[in-house]
């Protein structure tokens, strides 16, 4: 590994996100190719797999709480030039996501059936929902080792081989994806179990490939194994920033399982309302890509200066970041929004799924600066290592108001899924506020590899 890239100029900044832009929304495409196939199969097909993605969500959140902690432990260590304990924490990251990833997806076959109705599927779609979600399970592991490469290009600033993995990988997943759902370019004919078995694939071949671009590098040797006696210096703050980050996103995947069983369960068209909040979520995830590529970069660029111990450049960073990705997601919002019938057209044949396609998109491209503005803050809570924030802020808000506003407006007052969208927004404005003055008047900044290492050395001298 090389000395690390730790400027934090304009031409920096620009040179770390506009990669991770661009991945974003190929790896977008690659959410919308599922999405778009199962809406030709009909509306239960599309709210069965958007169940079956939620489920697989929720079992990621280990892999997501892994990925926060060596985005905080590598970025900060190389700021501070500790190059070895970079590498140490590399090798440890890529390990614990595939052991996790075996037991996980071990796990998440047998108990299929019971966790979908334990969530109160719907009898209409729980078979087709439980064979997605098995396939799903086969392809955990892989899953977990290509999200967990992408966190280490990301957090070493590589990020154009991951562009150009992304990109193949979302070419081979639409051929496959297309290939064996209508039997295409010569592959079965698998119907909506293909988009599964492509999904699979994908994560196969993108693991791999990165695997192997990280060997290239250098990243990966015998000599990086980490020996005991650094792991147990080094796992503790790995699991300090992970436990909290691992909750924010249990609480947070567990609450839109939630959220889900809401929708799914309004008194009327609730396969039509969750068919559209699954597309709705699909097109908030394309639209809304760039805010996670200034997620990423707010995280690593935070990290590197807090390493090496310059507080100030990590808030000139963060605000910098902040306000340039509020300003360029409004004006893609004000692009969008004459277009939103013509979206949900797109994604659905079904005329009352396209409406709640229209009902979710409104809410949503109104909530954009809030939204954007508390992704961003999440990113720099991470790089900073207080990940506990993000737990506070975003599981309370959405546990303390979205859920039950969204019970209170969608179930008892409006009765349609209209009424949880609104709470949606209404929660998501109340999380920004709170997480701006987390970042203007909280202790964020405190909760660093070098402050942990301080705490234990005068705790030990005690």
């Amino acid at each position: 590994m090389e000395k690390p890239d730790l400027s934090t100029s304009p031409g920096a900044i620009w040179r770390l996100t506009w990669p991770q832009l661009l991945m974003m929304y190929v790896m977008a495409v690659m959410t919308l190719t599922p999405v778009w196939t199962a809406g030709r199969f009909g509306a239960d097909v599309q709210a069965a797999l958007g169940m079956a993605n939620q489920c697989n969500l929720f079992l990621a959140v280990i892999c997501l709480a892994i990925a926060s902690g060596a985005t905080a432990a590598v970025s900060q260590s190389l700021g501070a030039l500790r190059i070895m304990r970079a590498r140490y924490y590399i090798t440890t990251t890529l390990g614990l996501n595939c052991a996790l990833g075996i037991i996980m997806g071990i796990a998440g076959w047998f108990f299929a059936g019971d966790i979908l109705v334990l969530l109160q599927i719907h009898d209409d779609i729980r078979p087709v929902a439980e064979e997605i979600w098995r396939i799903f399970m086969l392809g955990l592991p892989f899953q977990y080792l290509y999200n967990a490469s992408g966190v280490i290009f990301r957090a070493t600033r590589r990020v154009i081989p991951p562009l150009i993995v992304a990109s193949l990988v979302t070419v081979f997943h639409a051929l496959v994806c297309f290939g064996t759902s209508f039997g295409l370019f010569g592959l079965p004919e698998w119907g909506y179990l293909g988009i599964a078995w492509a999904t699979v694939a994908a994560q196969v071949f993108g693991s791999t490939l990165n695997l192997a671009i990280l060997y290239k590098g250098g990243y990966l040797r015998r000599a990086h194994i980490p020996p005991l006696v650094w792991l147990k210096k080094g796992l503790p703050y790995l699991f300090k920033v992970a436990i909290p980050a691992g909750f924010a996103s249990l609480v947070w995947q567990s609450g839109y399982l939630v959220l889900f069983i809401l929708v799914a369960t309004v008194p009327v068209q609730c396969v039509e309302a969750l068919a559209g909040l699954t597309a709705g979520l699909r097109v908030e995830g394309f639209i809304f890509m760039p805010a996670m590529a200034f997620n990423m970069s707010a995280s690593v660029l935070v990290g590197n200066c807090l390493g090496a111990g310059n507080e100030q450049e990590a808030r000139r960073v963060a605000c910098t970041l902040l306000r340039t990705a509020v300003l360029v997601m409004s004006l893609m919002a004000l692009v969008i929004w004459p277009f939103r019938t013509e979206i949900s057209q797109f994604f659905s044949d079904d005329p009352v799924t396209q409406g709640y396609i229209v009902s979710y998109l409104v809410y949503n491209l109104l909530c954009t600066p809030f939204s954007i503005a508390s992704t961003v803050l999440g990113g720099v809570m991470v790089g900073a290592g207080a990940t506990q924030y993000n737990l506070m802020v975003f599981g309370g808000s959405f546990w303390t108001l979205r859920l039950p506003l969204g019970y209170l407006l969608g179930h008892v007052l409006w009765g349609t899924a209209d009424g949880i969208f609104l709470a949606m927004l209404i929660s998501q404005v109340l999380q920004t506020l709170c997480m701006l003055a987390v970042f203007f008047k909280g202790g964020w900044t405190k909760h660093t590899m070098r402050a942990h290492m301080q705490h234990k050395k005068e705790t030990a001298a005690s």
